[in-house]
């Protein structure tokens, strides 16, 4: 057959019409096959507004309820404290990516929903801003953004030179709440060098860094910003009440819970899966466990012995918390610097955890439950959960009390950004 085809191509080379027709047609092909453009820039195009007055711009992928835990509420959290800490500013919520329903809408009912064909002197607004074509958005020259992922500091950053070109005025701070190396969300890309670009942004920018160890990760790779905080780690105030409440011991049954995500590479669900195809002929009660999944819905995986994975998708906090209070075991994997809660919400509830190292990220260092590897293959790992279902028929009496010698400030309910009074904002001569 090969040869067949490089006769027809030695033909075609040889007849100049053919050979035209050959590359109109291929190119043709080309075209329509290949995708040029990058998705996560499409223009985020300002114009001038006539209000004026601090007002400080939450740029988030979407408020959708599928969407809106970890990160999104972090920072969503993060843009309410900083605004009160702020007299007489206003608040808008740009929305990049996706557009709320009107159940999403009820979470935030003092906010006015406005269209960004719209400049109305609110307090607080919610510009859907994710169909974007050929339209623009009102920005002042007070204006700050807060960016929550590399393509929302991608728009922020341009904005920012935007409008110190078109109001003659100096650059106005960009603040990048950063929660993991986001150009590991992709293979070596155009999306890569776009997402490490945010992070050599030469304008002023202020990164607020999701834990000290993603910081030091940050340092580690050279990258640095005009004003850097961190905050660290805080068991959910929810989950905390639950645990707190709990006098007694936690009566542990065998029962091992797994943070599956199969759509998030990172939290390499596949790795787990081969892990566990393993333990289940090398343990040998491997019979007596319950496996459970939670955090995406996927369909039961067979693991072999007749022992299967049983998914319970996203749950809401009782049924995790409930879930949490009598499982004995957990796996939690998280394939980047970004310190990862599920390991610290397990260990905290009395589970014993196995997670991963990650350079400079061992979270052993928060609790004694936390069994942080630095191997972490199918083989590594199923030896290190046989022993701790091995450990565990020796001794039931696992609790979920933490020494004092352990970092209980994730525990306590004391204001986690602290270092809010210290961010300078907005320049002195601008804002009126």
């Amino acid at each position: 057959m090969r040869d067949y085809y490089q006769i027809i191509r030695r033909i075609v080379k040889r007849n100049p019409l053919l050979n035209k027709i050959y590359s109109t047609a291929k190119q043709s092909v080309i075209n329509n096959v290949i995708n040029t453009h990058i998705g996560e820039i499409t223009p985020f195009s300002p114009r001038m507004s006539q209000l004026s007055g601090k007002r400080l711009n939450l740029l988030v992928p979407s408020i959708n309820l599928e969407h809106v835990f970890g990160g999104i509420s972090t920072a969503i959290k993060f843009f309410e404290e900083l605004v009160e800490n702020i007299e007489g500013c206003k608040m808008r919520i740009i929305l990049t990516d996706a557009g709320p329903t009107n159940y999403d809408k009820e979470k935030f009912k003092d906010f006015i929903i406005s269209q960004c064909d719209e400049d109305p002197n609110q307090m607080k607004l919610i510009v859907p801003f994710n169909d974007r074509y050929n339209k623009t958005i009102p920005v002042g020259k007070e204006d700050i953004f807060l960016a929550t992922s590399w393509w929302t500091a991608y728009a922020a950053q341009r904005v920012a030179g935007w409008q110190a070109e078109q109001y003659q005025q100096n650059i106005n701070k960009v603040i990048y709440f950063i929660q993991d190396f986001e150009p590991g969300f992709y293979q070596w890309s155009s999306q890569y060098a776009l997402a490490e670009s945010t992070y050599r942004y030469e304008g002023p920018q202020i990164a607020i860094f999701n834990s000290s160890l993603l910081r030091d990760y940050f340092h580690n790779h050279n990258f640095s910003f005009t004003e850097e905080y961190f905050f660290e780690p805080k068991l959910n105030n929810h989950l905390r009440k639950i645990l707190l409440e709990q006098k007694d011991k936690l009566k542990k049954n065998k029962q091992i819970l797994i943070y599956g995500r199969p759509s998030v590479p990172r939290n390499a669900f596949n790795l787990i899966v081969e892990a566990l195809r393993l333990w289940v002929w090398k343990c040998p009660t491997a019979s007596e466990w319950t496996l459970i999944s939670a955090g995406e819905a996927h369909p039961e995986v067979e693991l072999g012995n007749g022992i299967s994975l049983l998914s319970k998708g996203k749950m809401t906090l009782d049924e995790y918390a409930n879930t949490l209070k009598v499982s004995a075991l957990g796996i939690s994997l998280m394939i980047s610097p970004h310190p990862s809660y599920p390991p610290l919400e397990m260990a905290y509830f009395g589970l014993n955890v196995l997670t991963n190292n990650y350079e400079n990220k061992d979270l052993s260092v928060y609790h004694r439950n936390i069994h942080s590897m630095q191997k972490y293959d199918p083989d590594s790992l199923a030896d290190e959960l046989t022993k701790l279902c091995i450990d565990f028929d020796a001794n039931h009496e696992l609790e979920s009390q933490h020494s004092d010698s352990e970092q209980n400030d994730y525990l306590n309910n004391s204001p986690q950004f602290l270092f809010l009074n210290s961010l300078d904002l907005f320049p002195k001569g601008v804002v009126e």
